[in-house]
């Protein structure tokens, strides 16, 4: 089960497109279905009509293999292998964020069931958080649980925003802006290595990180 990529829901999807077409430096790749599609380095983004936030997950499924229970989270399953990593785009899905409540449920359901690598299991208490990182195709389900964890709450798994890795994030900072798109300072990441900078408009309303992994990490 490797995972293709995200698909946004927006009231106007031409506006949608067009900032889209901006933050990701390239018009879309393929228009079908009233579905807009861009095609990153690694993973896509899909665009298409709706209320307005992250849709679905899309996920391709080996030719035979059974399809798992996706829990909460709406899935997008097609047979096949999602196209081949381009390392030489400038720009990539790092990984996509999921508010969650119950990190064990996470792990039973994509760990367990989905058979995606946990890759890592850390808590942050003076945060009150447990961050959960699961691996696919090179993409990142990142599940931010509370800690402690609460009893007896069957809040659903929600969907929430997407980190891009990029290259050249002051270049890329800079095109934004000049073109009004409202983009903060840059900063050090979280995780080492790394600067990030937070693209606060421009993105249909989905809460969205541009991150530059130092070359040297």
């Amino acid at each position: 089960m490797l995972l293709d990529g995200i698909r946004i829901s927006a009231p106007d999807l031409d506006e949608a497109t067009r900032a889209y077409a901006l933050l990701l430096g390239m018009p879309p790749t393929s228009e079908r279905d009233g579905v807009r599609r861009f095609q990153l380095g690694r993973g896509a983004i899909e665009l298409t009509a709706g209320a307005g936030g992250i849709d679905s997950l899309g996920f391709f499924v080996a030719e035979g293999s059974p399809v798992p229970q996706p829990g909460d989270v709406a899935l997008r399953i097609a047979r096949g292998t999602p196209p081949p990593h381009d390392d030489a785009m400038a720009i990539a899905i790092d990984h996509v964020v999921v508010h969650a409540v119950d990190a064990a449920r996470a792990i039973a359901t994509w760990r367990d069931d989905a058979g995606l690598r946990l890759a890592l299991d850390r808590e942050f208490p003076a945060r009150g958080l447990r961050l959960l990182f699961f691996r696919s195709n090179g993409i990142t389900l990142e599940f931010a649980t509370p800690l402690p964890a609460p009893t007896n709450d069957a809040t659903p798994d929600r969907l929430w925003g997407v980190s891009y890795r990029v290259r050249d994030l002051t270049a890329r900072r800079e095109r934004l802006l000049a073109a009004g798109v409202d983009v903060s300072e840059v900063r050090t990441g979280m995780k080492p290595g790394t600067t990030v900078a937070t693209v606060r408009a421009g993105t249909a309303g989905i809460p969205t990180i541009l991150i530059q992994p130092d070359t040297h990490h």
